[in-house]
């Protein structure tokens, strides 16, 4: 696949923009990358095309008043976040088209990087009204170029159905790992069945990218904890067992649901 930019600038060495640069190299031959971390001079994305911001939510949000001065005028910038609305409104003025790739690993970091993370997966943009449709399709040729499925969403709409999908599952597996944790103690923690261990994979994910995710997406999250503690409230009152039953049949059928999706779907667990 043609793509319009030649020159890439990847801002965050973790897993999603090491796997990014990995691609690139694989995918777009004669192009050029060069990938920035913590601390690099950013005045080396002047002759970018493409400034794509990889590091953790915070970071990218700070990066951009700084990214600014140094940014060629035809150069686009986007982002790889979780969480759409906050970044988007920061880089008001910007040619920046928010992304999200739904992808991700079991371990996170740059050596755990590869080539193929996007092949088969959803990449989300979130255009502004105001971001000129060039750009969109643009970062859309480069990212359908690395093998995702690109799919538009509003920023709103993004942060909305994630809080769902992504936001809650990690808070409720995180939670329910603690508390079965302290409630028995390590060792008789081992003796959980593969229900506990297969739930709890998720259990591992890093905070400080989860502490991000929260703050900039906090009133969907709260909004969908309100509603988890509502039923968990019923189902601690059920004495009959007709809210058991209610929510067992619903799950049940919501999972067939997610299972005839197949495995483009939407992953709970976010790494970087």
């Amino acid at each position: 696949m043609a793509v319009a930019f030649r020159r890439f600038a990847v801002v965050g060495c973790g897993l999603i923009g090491g796997s990014i640069e990995l691609a690139i190299r694989e995918r777009l031959h004669g192009t050029d990358v060069i990938m920035l971390d913590r601390g690099d001079d950013l005045a080396a994305v002047s002759n970018a095309d493409l400034i794509i911001l990889a590091a953790p939510i915070s970071a990218n949000i700070r990066i951009l008043p700084f990214l600014r001065p140094h940014l060629a005028s035809h150069a686009v910038v986007t982002d790889t976040g979780s969480t759409k609305a906050t970044i988007v409104g920061a880089a008001a003025g910007m040619r920046f088209v928010g992304g999200h790739p739904i992808a991700g690993a079991a371990t996170s970091g740059r050596a755990a990087s590869r080539a193929d993370l996007f092949s088969g997966r959803p990449w989300l943009l979130t255009p502004r009204v105001e971001t000129l449709t060039a750009d969109v399709e643009r970062v859309r040729d480069f990212a359908e170029a690395l093998g995702a499925s690109v799919r538009l969403v509003d920023a709103e709409e993004h942060d909305r159905l994630f809080a769902w999908l992504s936001h809650l599952p990690q808070l409720v597996i995180s939670t329910l790992m603690h508390l079965a944790g302290s409630g028995v103690g390590a060792d008789r923690l081992t003796l959980a069945g593969p229900g506990l261990r297969d739930s709890t994979r998720l259990a591992f994910s890093p905070p400080e990218i989860w502490r991000d995710i929260l703050q900039t997406n906090h009133v969907n999250i709260a909004s969908s904890l309100d509603a988890l503690i509502a039923v968990l409230g019923r189902l601690r009152d059920d004495t009959s067992g007709e809210v058991l039953t209610e929510i067992f049949e619903s799950a049940g059928g919501w999972k067939r649901v997610l299972d005839d999706a197949g495995g483009g779907g939407l992953p709970s667990g976010e790494t970087k």
